[in-house]
């Protein structure tokens, strides 16, 4: 397997060489005021002091997964719009690499949300429409602080954002950032599975046998998604990380990596 700085640097280009033609094909699927704030959204991310270098693929990812949910889950279209601006709030957090801590979690849904009232009402949404989006926007990462979700739309959101956790350079920046403890993809996609599914998974092989120290490990992060729609998503997601995993070419070879990447962040804004 090469190592997980270069599995980075890969990721890190594919996504800078993508990201044009994604967005491109996002907006097209948007409408009018959709369109204005994920433009707002883009033009602050030409600041890189405000965004995370995967900022603009997961709000890319996440918003062409929330059209697609709020249409087979009949959801409220504002969704898409609270999705597009969800993270808005770690342009206050000049430490990035330390996002992921609970402070950072609680700061960023309040700054986000704040900063989402303001820009909504400049992009003409009516009061009841920000309402909707800011309570969105301000509870999002609650179960990350063991707070729960209440109500439809926001666990909507919910699963929009965390939905993008299992697409491919989610999942392979988990396992190569610095910082990160996992040796190998496989013990990643263990926890994932614990995370996700709880004790209860379709993975019958032995090595997802999961026990209760894995339960007891995963604590505060085991969440299963709230719509049908999203565990399929879910579930197709973890099919193909494990068929990466058990791929004894694909981590190994740059060009083939590189290649396989980019494909299927592609297919993914199709729905494949």
């Amino acid at each position: 397997m090469m190592e997980y700085k270069e599995i980075l640097e890969i990721l890190e280009e594919v996504a800078e060489k993508n990201e044009n033609n994604l967005k491109v094909i996002l907006e097209e699927k948007l409408n009018e005021r959709e369109r204005r704030v994920f433009r707002w959204l883009f033009k602050e991310y030409e600041d890189p002091s405000k965004k995370r270098w995967f900022d603009p693929h997961h709000i890319i990812f996440s918003t062409n997964f929330a059209l697609d949910l709020v249409k087979e889950e009949n959801l409220d279209r504002l969704i898409v719009t609270a999705i597009i601006l969800h993270d808005i709030g770690y342009f206050a957090i000049a430490d990035k690499k330390n996002w992921i801590n609970s402070n950072s979690r609680i700061i960023h849904m309040q700054e986000g949300a704040a900063l989402a009232s303001k820009i909504l009402c400049e992009q003409g949404f009516n009061s009841k429409e920000v309402e909707k989006v800011v309570g969105m926007i301000a509870v999002h990462d609650n179960p990350y602080i063991g707070i729960p979700i209440i109500g439809n739309d926001r666990l909507g959101l919910r699963d929009c954002d965390r939905a993008w956790v299992m697409h491919t350079l989610s999942f392979y920046k988990d396992l190569s950032e610095t910082g990160r403890s996992y040796e190998n993809p496989k013990e990643l996609l263990l926890n994932r599975i614990v995370q996700f599914y709880s004790h209860e998974h379709p993975f019958d092989r032995s090595e997802w046998k999961i026990d209760l120290q894995k339960l007891k490990d995963n604590g505060i992060y085991i969440e299963k998604p709230a719509y049908e729609f999203t565990k399929q998503y879910i579930e197709k997601q973890f099919n193909g990380r494990i068929m990466e995993s058990n791929d004894r070419y694909l981590l190994s070879n740059r060009e083939l990596f590189t290649k396989y990447l980019e494909e299927n962040i592609i297919n993914s804004m199709k729905g494949n």
